[in-house]
């Protein structure tokens, strides 16, 4: 993780100064940036996210303290380092509570106030570990209450469990069903015919979700993943004092129909349901449960996406099919916007997991003359061009295929012909993207790096360089390192040492002269860099004549 520093000082060298110490002489990667007040501070903290802030306490205007608390109130992560010239106990007693905040005197040596700073980064990566193992516990604990709870269904409906004691761990359990009231079971089969090659079990949660989604909140339902393919819902109105099944049945039925439907256009899937209308006991399911998977069985392998509604023991054992998911025609306008939304964020396997269910009129038409299909070989190639007008992209589309064919179906000896075709434009469109990303990035540091190379005397902070480049600052810092092989501070302080040697070399200025055309604010900075770099003082080396 990129870790970011904010110093702030009114006094422009000691500022400087602080900002070549944690750029040169700090041990780990760190972002620095600087501000010269802390209203200055508080914009950038509204751009970036700072680990820790080291600030003055006493400046004009907002002072350190001021700052300190607009950090707590709005950056309850950052840390804070207060430097200050002299002792204040008034202003230590305001901070002196928090954990979170350190007071040194400037007078301090280098290493303390860089320990003070990497003390509180080390401070706040235990407390983001820490967090995250509560999280892992959490979701761990969640996860063998799941299986849990599981466990004891499966024990319940395979009647290997008596009811008093299935009674107590389900009362432990909280469900959010009464295990003393009535319900209503329906099964739910997730069919084999999946066009997504996913985990049944992860297409059995996702599903469980989807279903629990459309639910009214008046409707309680317990989804239970019997098998990888089986889920047993268990139905209950929150009022059961006030209950009237056949409304309840109803309601869910139509909640099951938008799942289908949903399901189908998420996950290209399709299941079936034996939806019983009769209310039993919970402790009874058993054998109602077994009763609805045997009647289930019957349309097993005849028909998909099918749901069956069985009504009360007390009627006759018809069984009717209210809805049938599989027969109804694929709509291509409504899935225009999720193809839009996957090919303006370079979701490249959606957009064609999405395209290819366009396909499925194209895929089962009989006719080149079928209006329908017609229609939707059209409303995708209207949408194609429309994005590659709006883009800009019509010149380069044209060395990577011929687009005048999206306005002529009949050059088509068939609808696969067809699909072919739309499939390769889109590629194309991908590969155009693809290209100009890659141009662009290239531009941008181009210009970037040819903006340090000119402007060394200049400032080249971090957040300079982003407003230059258009990214921001942590993007441009982790580009610039990928493409670079290093940090943009390394590039920079390579770029003042070899202007500097150069200079001491080749020309008689002096020392002070060349630290201020090199981008440092004082001689001894300068010094204190060049002889970390290269082991001797400026002097030494023009002396020397070199390394």
């Amino acid at each position: 993780m990129n870790q970011n520093l904010l110093i702030v000082d009114d006094e422009l060298e000691i500022l400087m100064g602080l900002e070549e110490l944690f750029r040169y002489d700090f041990p780990g990667e760190l972002n620095i940036y600087t501000a010269n007040s802390a209203l200055e501070a508080l914009k950038l903290l509204n751009q970036t996210r700072f680990d820790v802030v080291l600030t003055d306490i006493k400046m004009p205007g907002l002072d350190g303290i001021s700052l300190y608390k607009r950090i707590k109130e709005n950056w309850p992560r950052s840390k804070t380092v207060f430097l200050t010239g002299f002792h204040n106990f008034e202003d230590m007693y305001q901070v002196v509570n928090d954990p979170g905040v350190r007071y040194i005197l400037k007078s301090e040596e280098d290493e303390v106030i860089i320990g003070a700073v990497q003390d509180a980064l080390n401070d706040l990566q235990k407390e983001l570990e820490q967090e995250e193992n509560k999280i892992k516990q959490k979701a761990l604990l969640e996860d063998a209450q799941v299986w849990m709870k599981k466990a004891i269904l499966d024990q319940i409906i395979n009647g290997e469990m008596d009811g008093e004691r299935a009674e107590q761990l389900l009362t432990e359990l909280t469900l959010p069903i009464l295990i003393t009231q009535p319900i209503l079971i329906f099964l739910i089969r997730i069919n084999e015919n999946n066009q997504i090659h996913l985990d049944n079990y992860y297409l059995s949660e996702r599903l469980c979700q989807i279903i629990l989604e459309n639910v009214p909140q008046k409707i309680c339902v317990l989804p239970h993943i019997f098998n990888s393919r089986e889920i047993l819902l268990f139905i209950q109105a929150s009022d059961v004092t006030n209950c009237e099944y056949k409304e309840l049945f109803a309601i869910i039925k139509g909640a099951i129909e938008y799942s289908q439907e949903i399901f189908q256009n998420v996950y290209a899937g399709s299941f079936s349901g034996m939806l019983s209308s009769q209310a039993v006991k919970f402790m009874n399911c058993r054998e109602h449960i077994k009763t609805l998977k045997q009647k289930l069985l019957i349309y097993q392998g005849i028909e998909e996406g099918v749901l069956v509604c069985m009504e009360s023991e007390h009627e006759s054992e018809r069984i009717k099919e209210c809805s049938s998911f599989k027969a109804s025609k694929v709509s291509v306008s409504t899935k225009l916007s999720t193809l839009k939304l996957n090919l303006e964020y370079r979701k490249k396997k959606k957009y064609f997991q999405t395209l290819q269910e366009c396909f499925g009129n194209m895929r089962h038409a009989r006719s080149r003359h079928d209006t329908a299909v017609l229609e939707d070989y059209y409303s995708i190639s209207v949408f194609l061009l429309q994005f590659i007008n709006e883009n800009y992209l019509t010149e380069q589309m044209a060395f990577k295929t011929a687009l005048y064919k999206l306005t002529r179906a009949d050059l088509f000896e068939d609808w696969e012909e067809a699909i072919s075709y739309l499939i390769q434009v889109s590629e194309a469109l991908f590969e155009v993207m693809d290209d100009n990303e890659v141009t662009l990035t290239e531009r941008v540091l181009h210009r970037v790096i040819e903006y340090i190379d000119t402007h060394l005397s200049e400032d080249l902070s971090l957040t300079y360089l982003a407003d230059l480049s258009g990214f921001n600052a942590s993007y441009l810092s982790r580009l610039f390192k990928q493409v670079k092989k290093e940090n943009i501070s390394d590039y920079i302080l390579h770029k003042r040492m070899k202007l500097a040697k150069k200079m001491l070399l080749e020309t008689n200025e002096k020392v002070q002269d060349i630290a201020v055309k090199t981008g440092y604010m004082s001689a001894h900075s300068f010094a204190r860099v060049f002889r970390k770099e290269t082991g001797l003082a400026p002097k030494e080396y023009r002396e020397m004549g070199g390394e």
